[in-house]
């Protein structure tokens, strides 16, 4: 077998033969603590072996290929992220003479796009990111029309 890189599921493997060994009295305590702590620095499986290598052969290891960890799965927007774009949109409209209605849009916005874009129809994230944005822009007129108004006083 090649020597291969060993993962935290082998050292264990070896760790509880060598804890066998030490309750069958075959390991000396000393020579037990210092062959665990070969074993959690061990990169290789060579390393692995060099550790039961010398014991009885009840407590060999004989090395196997580790698994590669499972796919992560896809992450799943939230509903209640799509239901929060809404209400956060809806606050906007009527809050956009002030400024507060561009945040309240642009939080809406964000949330939107976190509900996730792959919802066919029309859904709360979409109707939420919809009048966020028209939140924001109803708060940018207005403040460039109150700025307006100040400079033709």
């Amino acid at each position: 077998m090649r020597d291969e890189r060993v993962g935290g599921g082998q050292r264990t493997e070896v760790i509880g033969l060598l804890n066998r060994a030490l309750d069958e009295g075959v390991l000396a305590i000393e020579e037990y603590d210092v062959r665990v702590a070969a074993v959690g620095t061990a990169t290789y499986t060579t390393d692995l072996l060099a550790q039961v290598r010398d014991l009885p052969q009840e407590y060999g290891w004989r090395p196997h290929p580790v698994a590669p960890p499972p796919p992560a799965p896809p992450a799943t927007p939230s509903p209640r992220s799509g239901r929060a774009a809404l209400i956060l949109g809806i606050a906007s409209l009527p809050t956009s003479i002030c400024f507060v209605g561009a945040i309240l849009g642009i939080a809406a916005v964000v949330l939107s796009l976190r509900a996730g874009r792959n919802r066919p129809g029309l859904s709360a994230a979409m109707l939420g990111r919809v009048f966020g944005i028209t939140g924001i822009l109803l708060s940018v007129g207005a403040t460039i029309a109150l700025l307006f108004a100040a400079r033709h006083k």
